[in-house]
């Protein structure tokens, strides 16, 4: 059976309803996955534990890739009751997850981020387009001959008009759900609109692969240390989370892509071309068996945490509208329903 594509089980129609409410089997929520999250979980969390009668959870910013090979090895109370993502889950994970009977997860989309090109305020700006991107980071470009190892060196060498210094991009792993979002929305797109002078099999197995020349740097999942390399290096360009670029907005310049520049504004409207969805993904079997499952979601998605007004607009996270917050306190109001 595979988990329902919808809004994957949010209500889980086909699984039994939870088991009565008993002693906590676990004391601390505990919360893994996506690095990008970490930031606005940990800001829920603090009003958390210092506004209910709950622990502060346990986070571990393990990357949504990470997060989920965790969540979905075990339904048991030593697995962690939720993991944040900053894409949603894939058919793949999925079946992971019901390989190891964890059937019943309630998903919540919780707002918008982007991915920035981000660079020091001391470095000349430039604008790129996913094609421009493509080019400087992938592993093998194609070219009238075929498919070769990237020749690129310099961003002038990719474009007239960008700057002569040397391609150097510092990023995430592929443990990364940032890594797997600009693949989807930057090289994969980027590729698709060069030439076609392969065969497509080969084509598709060198998209998304990132060089491995020293021109892209893995620096790990943490935001925080690209934006420390860049800062150091002001030459290079980093792949960061929107909530980075506006905690250094003093410091740091998000590129234009496509001619548009990341803001609340464009992320917003969907006219900046690298925004994406976040969420929140909720394993039902330990509702009532560690304390504050709901609860901590409850508060996460609250109109003073997740609205146009609400604290963690101020710490990056771009709202959802009216409709889509409705539709995820719905959803977590008939879960209640069911679970109580």
């Amino acid at each position: 059976m595979r988990l329902p594509r919808p809004i994957l089980a949010a209500l889980c129609l086909a699984a039994a309803l939870a088991a009565p409410a008993r002693a906590a089997d676990r004391e601390t929520l505990r919360i893994v996955g996506s690095s990008t999250m970490y930031d606005f979980l940990a800001e829920a969390a603090e009003d958390f534990a210092r506004d209910t009668r709950f622990r502060g959870p346990v986070i571990e910013a393990t990357g949504t890739v990470g997060g989920f090979k965790i969540f979905c090895a075990d339904v048991g109370l030593n697995s962690p009751d939720i993991v944040a993502a900053s894409r949603r889950i894939t058919p793949l994970e999925e079946e992971h997850c019901l390989s190891n009977s964890v059937s019943d997860v309630a998903e919540f989309k919780v707002g918008y981020d982007g991915i920035v090109l981000a660079r020091s305020l001391a470095a000349p700006r430039f604008a790129v387009t996913r094609a421009t991107l493509w080019r400087a980071v992938a592993r093998s470009v194609k070219t009238a001959q075929g498919v070769e190892a990237n020749p690129y060196r310099r961003w002038a060498d990719i474009a007239p008009g960008l700057p002569p210094t040397p391609i150097r991009v510092y990023g995430p792993p592929l443990t990364s759900g940032t890594r797997d979002v600009f693949v989807h929305l930057v090289m994969n797109p980027g590729c698709e609109d060069l030439p076609v002078a392969a065969p497509d099999a080969l084509v598709q197995d060198v998209c998304g692969h990132v060089r491995e020349d020293g021109a892209y740097v893995d620096a790990g999942e943490d935001d925080e240390m690209v934006v420390r390399r860049l800062l150091d290096d002001p030459q290079a360009a980093g792949i960061i989370g929107y909530g980075a670029l506006k905690r250094h907005v003093h410091r740091l310049q998000g590129l234009p892509v496509e001619g548009v520049a990341p803001s609340d504004d464009t992320l917003e409207d969907g006219s900046y071309p690298l925004s994406r969805p976040l969420y929140l993904y909720v394993k039902v079997a330990h509702v009532g068996r560690v304390p504050g499952v709901m609860e901590f979601v409850e508060r996460f998605l609250a109109e003073g945490m997740i609205g146009p007004e609400g604290r963690l607009f101020r710490s990056g996270l771009i709202p959802m509208g009216d409709d889509e917050r409705e539709f995820a306190r719905e959803t977590l109001h008939q879960l209640k329903a069911r679970t109580r």
